[in-house]
């Protein structure tokens, strides 16, 4: 079987790890990587290809699905990457804290499609549900975020990734840290400040009066690497997320991590080994997690330690995309 041609939105500049793992799986050779405008998507049904299609899960809408669709009726092969659900991801930026369903919209698309790729297990259940057929295609790494542990030193180095919308969730750490009005951390956050410039500006002004806290806006790769690996814990209070390839990258770096149980969290990271693990929205655990390895620096350093024996088992990407082309061998009938 022909490579497929997986079809992604241009990214109009900016960073995510979707975006990311898209790349990289392409450089491996899984698949092929074509960017579409939204208004060019009626194109591909008059195009038909050889090679299977899959579509972005970010086009998994009414809106914007129904090329794919129709290439299915016609009897192209088609299938989903399946990132997350947009009805998720809409619900966690409205500010909604517990986690939903999908749309029936979204499953009916998935079993009508009938082959979804997935990054990791968290969304098998629903892919089963909807009697399609699941394709594991887990990320890799790149080796140089491999780092033995190293002890802290001074002010404790905190860091997150992402776009600050409400779904990251930066304003539960922002209020927490006004809250204790303490000295010895630094937090770094490495994302757009441009996705929800209102979101933005209530972070900026919950962290104005604190001279640790640092906005640095989207970085490239190489300096979000740079800043992950020379970090001491990082923190992602995100309401929504899938497998958060930024998980894999922290503990690959011997950096544990503060989480809510969003997405695939607890199966990423067992809680008290490689990290601490807050219910979903407790603002007040999430909190007590951070106080406590600001102060416990021992538990930290242990945690550290659970990484670097856990990263053994983190596979390179192409060690990744050569389980994921076995996995996906097959998955379209001849």
């Amino acid at each position: 079987m022909s490579a497929p041609l997986l079809i992604q939105p241009a990214s109009g500049g900016r960073i995510s790890g979707g975006y990311l793992y898209n790349a990289r799986m392409a450089e491996q050779g899984l698949w092929q990587l074509r960017d579409f405008a939204p208004e060019r998507l009626p194109e591909l049904a008059s195009s038909p290809t050889e090679c299977p299609l899959l579509m972005d899960s970010i086009w998994l809408t009414p809106e914007h699905a129904a090329p794919f669709l129709d290439l299915a009726r016609r009897g192209q092969r088609v299938g989903v990457m399946l990132h997350s659900f947009p009805s998720l991801i809409g619900a966690a930026e409205s500010g909604q804290s517990a986690p939903g369903a999908p749309s029936a919209f979204e499953l009916e698309t998935l079993a009508r499609l009938g082959v979804v790729v997935v990054p990791g297990h968290h969304y098998a259940a629903h892919v089963a549900g909807a009697g399609a057929r699941l394709v594991l295609a887990e990320p890799g790494l790149d080796e140089g975020w491999r780092a033995a542990p190293r002890a802290r030193q001074g002010a404790c180095r905190l860091v997150s990734v992402g776009a600050v919308t409400p779904r990251k969730g930066f304003l539960d750490v922002a209020e927490f840290l006004r809250r204790r009005q303490a000295r010895d951390y630094v937090w770094r956050v490495l994302g757009s400040l441009e996705v929800d410039r209102d979101y933005a500006r209530r972070v900026r002004q919950a962290t104005a009066s604190l001279p640790g806290v640092q906005l640095l806006g989207q970085q490239p790769p190489g300096e979000v690497q740079r800043q992950v690996c020379s970090s001491d814990l990082l923190l992602m209070p995100s309401y929504d997320e899938n497998q958060p390839l930024v998980l894999l990258e922290a503990m690959a770096a011997s950096v544990p991590s503060i989480a809510y149980a969003a997405g695939a969290a607890r199966q990423m990271l067992e809680h008290e080994r490689e990290g601490l693990i807050a219910p979903l929205g407790d603002q007040q655990r999430l909190g007590a997690y951070l106080e406590r390895l600001l102060d416990d620096e021992p538990r930290r350093q242990a945690l550290a330690a659970a990484c670097w024996r856990r990263q053994e088992q983190l596979p390179s990407w192409p060690e990744a995309a050569a389980r994921a082309r076995r996995a996906l061998a097959g998955a379209w009938p001849a």
